[in-house]
């Protein structure tokens, strides 16, 4: 069974050949003729272009008929403080803001008496406020362009230094070695890294208070996220601070949990996988 990839080539191939007989046979001014060759030619572009690119083509040819529209209108936006989001329903008005919790010891680095303590640590939280809140445990992709960027100006200056000395006659032997070494070492960084994911694991918790305007329900929701602050951090024995800008944006939109050049390349590794 020919693989999508292909089917598209074929598909695209199909219709440039279409357009250029239906052009052919019409009688139709030239620079008409002209504009329809134009459409055909950029269709044989797109054609070649699957072999190479079918990693973007794929995934817009399955979303067809799988888009579903919520709302037309903003879920959220973010405060004027920048410490809460806001919400409306009619005229009530809700704001919900955030309190990032520290957690510094994994599970696995802890005996079973110390995982017991743990437990009951956090089971006293539960009982901190009586207001409702959510706790929220997120594990979210690093965007790690900045990081790879600077090891590629690190490279870039080893690359340099080192191509220097291979020029120079009297260069230390031993010297260029070391910058041979080094830049196979920067070589091996980059690479590594750009094959990986980084994971990061971010634990938090949500209180939402109402009002009659954004000035009120944002200073009682920080407030109460203020209140259970001060009792988480009493509780756990750790400094717990209010989430704000992009903090926010980071457990409430998908473009930050999943970076897009992580969805990218992501998207890339699964087609090259399956062989399309």
């Amino acid at each position: 069974m020919p693989s999508l990839k292909s089917l598209l080539f074929v598909a695209f191939v199909g219709i440039s050949l279409v357009i250029m007989i239906v052009t052919s046979t019409l009688q139709i001014p030239s620079y008409v003729k002209i504009i329809f060759l134009a459409i055909a030619l950029f269709i044989d572009i797109l054609a070649m272009s699957t072999r190479f690119y079918s990693y973007l083509f794929i995934p817009l040819y399955r979303m067809k008929d799988k888009t579903i529209v919520l709302s037309n209108e903003e879920p959220f936006y973010i405060a004027p403080s920048g410490n809460a989001i806001i919400t409306r329903e009619g005229s009530d008005v809700y704001a919900t803001a955030f309190v990032k919790i520290p957690i510094y010891k994994s599970a696995t680095e802890m005996n079973e008496e110390e995982k017991i303590d743990f437990a009951r640590l956090f089971s006293r939280i539960v009982s901190i406020s009586k207001t409702p809140y959510k706790i929220t445990t997120q594990m979210y992709l690093i965007n790690k362009d900045e990081y790879i960027n600077k090891i590629r100006d690190r490279l870039n200056e080893v690359e340099e230094r080192y191509q220097k000395s291979m020029s120079e006659k009297e260069a230390n032997p031993s010297v260029v070695e070391r910058e041979k070494g080094e830049v196979t070492m920067w070589h091996n960084l980059l690479e590594s890294i750009g094959r990986i994911q980084s994971h990061a694991l971010l634990n938090y918790v949500t209180v939402t208070a109402m009002g009659s305007t954004e000035e009120e329900a944002t200073a009682l929701a920080t407030q109460q996220a203020d209140e259970l602050s001060s009792g988480i951090g009493a509780t756990l024995g750790i400094t717990t601070s209010m989430m704000s800008g992009e903090e926010i944006l980071l457990v409430t939109q998908a473009d930050y949990t999943i970076p897009f050049s992580t969805v990218s390349e992501e998207i890339r590794q699964k087609t090259v996988s399956e062989g399309l």
